[in-house]
């Protein structure tokens, strides 16, 4: 059998070498993803710095077979982006959950319509004088706007950063990109009205197929997921959506219609008609890692470094541009947005710099539908600050989710080797990026106040039950915290407790927030002040997996939430994890 894979020469068949092109891949992705966790940078920062290596110094690769690697890669870059962005658009898209996004919808719109807009206009004027096209400004100015989806929210996950922040950035990802998409359509529309490059009539209707096929398909391909998930798969949830991604991408091919929106839309019609997308995107994420790896390998294979040198100052003015674009959009549009998406800590213009796929497959669009001059040249432009963006990007997402405070403590920690020490260069080199890291040592002083979600969302004492519910719905821990008008803790709601009133409505429409509280402040809170052996010792009598944390000193003020798992996780690096805490357990 081992034969049939060589060809009458003795070389290694055609098939073969794309199996070890593919390993060669996930394992160079792998083992430099390793060395940039050490170094305590994101892990995709590492992927495409493996595929940067692989595309800039190939003769570190003597094998025969190795001279194919680069034209296997060439052939596998298109079904991996397609595949693994479909998966993430497929989870962006299911964060448009209606129950969750109408209280909300106002404020996102108006943040993110307000960054839109100044991104846009920074762009365009910005790089008008340079380009000395006012259509070509005006597409650039379009595509900054777009964010890449895949890196910024494997970022947030491979942070494990959760809360209101993550949550507004995953939000503004999707709307940035679906704006960007819709602007870019309407302004070709505008193109094709006063014609092509050399004044001939350009049809409007390939643009017109492009936005409303999209939204058809996606509408299409939600409810055949949900109809093969009910009808044929028994459980087995990363079967019927491999089979709709799959279907999808070839049914957009051959239509013709980019797949972006199709693929958030049929996250959204998932999660809003059926149960079945928490389940299918948790199972998801066993199959979808290699994918994930080989993405970023060939984003890092395809970086074009000559393309930077050779547009440098063009390339710097955008990238200037669109960074004061995002942030400064997002301060701005925080003042006018109101409270619901106002966070605490954090650069939500930081959370949105990333670029990468959706800027270059706008720019192929231009291509195909109006100039190819000039995508030639705007292509150019987008693939330096994709450069830039996507080696940047994963660090100062990181960075923000790590200044908001949504980032446990434990995987903040620096790693030491074997010997304890940690290297000066590393640590330097951390600092530089992502500011003071604590110590193994620093835990002996730690306090709950430094390792609490910070400034959660509170229920007010006088909520009904209806407004109970919603916060329930929402909230991301299983205790929920009911606070006075002056932010004092009056207690906790436990959800089993919501049972008795919310199928009583006699009773429903009688209680108030203050009146279902199971729990004290003096049963379900500790201070900030306590120390982890102390937040160790509460947990061990503790059912939930969540705490409230107060500021005795200003009167039980509300002041955070603290997780089992995160106390437990730096009791053991600091080495002090007894049989007694490991028997507590994880309840709730």
């Amino acid at each position: 059998m081992p034969l049939l894979w060589l060809r009458d020469s003795g070389e290694l068949s055609p098939l073969l070498g794309i199996f070890f092109s593919v390993g060669l891949m996930l394992l160079s992705g792998a083992v430099v993803g390793t060395v940039a966790r050490k170094m305590r940078l994101p892990a995709l920062t590492g992927y495409m710095t493996a595929g940067i290596l692989l595309a800039q110094v190939p003769a570190i690769l003597p094998l025969k077979v190795m001279p194919e690697y680069q034209q296997h890669f060439e052939l596998l870059s298109g079904p991996v982006n397609d595949f693994a962005m479909a998966l993430v658009l497929f989870v962006l898209g299911g964060h448009f959950q209606m129950a969750r996004f109408r209280p909300i919808a106002r404020s996102l719109l108006t943040l993110g319509g307000i960054e839109a807009i100044l991104t846009f206009l920074l762009v365009c004027g910005l790089t008008l004088p340079f380009l000395d096209r006012w259509d070509g400004a005006v597409l650039l100015g379009t595509m900054a706007i777009a964010v890449a989806p895949a890196t910024t929210l494997l970022v947030l996950k491979e942070y494990g950063a959760k809360g209101r922040f993550s949550e507004t950035i995953t939000l503004l990802t999707a709307f940035s990109n679906v704006v960007a998409i819709f602007l870019f359509e309407i302004v070709l529309l505008v193109l094709a009205a006063k014609g092509g490059e050399h004044g001939d009539s350009v049809s409007a209707i390939p643009v017109l197929w492009d936005m409303f096929g999209s939204l058809l398909f996606g509408f299409l391909a939600g409810h055949a997921l949900i109809l093969m998930q009910e009808r044929l798969g028994n459980q087995n949830y990363s079967l019927t959506l491999t089979t709709t991604v799959l279907l999808t991408i070839g049914v957009c091919h051959l239509a013709h219609v980019p797949h972006m929106l199709t693929f958030l839309v049929t996250g959204a019609v998932v999660t809003n008609r059926s149960r079945f997308f928490e389940p299918v995107s948790a199972t998801m994420d066993a199959f979808a890692q290699p994918a994930y790896v080989a993405f970023f390998v060939l984003s890092g294979w395809h970086l074009q470094f000559d393309v930077f040198l050779e547009n440098s100052w063009i390339i710097a003015i955008y990238v200037l541009a669109r960074t004061a674009g995002k942030i400064f959009g997002m301060r701005l549009g925080l003042k006018f947005s109101g409270p619901a998406l106002r966070t605490r800590d954090g650069e939500l213009g930081l959370g949105l710099l990333c670029q990468a796929g959706a800027a270059i497959a706008l720019a192929g669009v231009i291509k195909d539908r109006y100039s190819p001059e000039l995508s030639a040249q705007l292509l150019s432009i987008i693939l330096g600050g994709v450069a830039i963006f996507e080696l940047a990007g994963p660090i100062l997402v990181g960075r923000a989710a790590v200044a908001a405070g949504e980032v446990p403590m434990s995987r903040l920690l620096v790693r030491q080797d074997h010997e304890g020490e940690t290297a000066h260069w590393a640590r330097a080199l951390l600092r530089t990026f992502r500011g003071r890291r604590p110590s193994r040592s620093d835990l002996e002083e730690m306090k709950v106040g430094q390792i609490m979600r910070r400034g959660p969302a509170a229920l007010p004492a006088k909520a009904g039950l209806d407004e109970i519910l919603r916060f329930a719905n929402h909230s991301p821990f299983n205790l929920l915290p009911v606070v006075r008008e002056d932010g004092a803790l009056v207690g906790l709601i436990e959800l089993h407790d919501l049972e008795e009133f919310a199928y009583d409505p006699t009773v429903a429409s009688l209680v108030i927030a203050a009146d279902v509280t199971g729990l004290s402040p003096e049963q379900g809170a500790m201070p900030a002040q306590a120390s982890l052996q102390q937040a160790a010792t509460f947990f061990q009598g503790f059912r939930s997996n969540t705490a409230a944390v107060i500021d005795p000193e200003a009167g039980n003020r509300f002041v955070g939430m603290v997780e089992r798992s995160e106390v437990l996780d730096l009791r053991r690096l600091q080495g002090n994890l007894t049989p007694e805490e490991t028997a507590g357990g994880n309840f709730g």
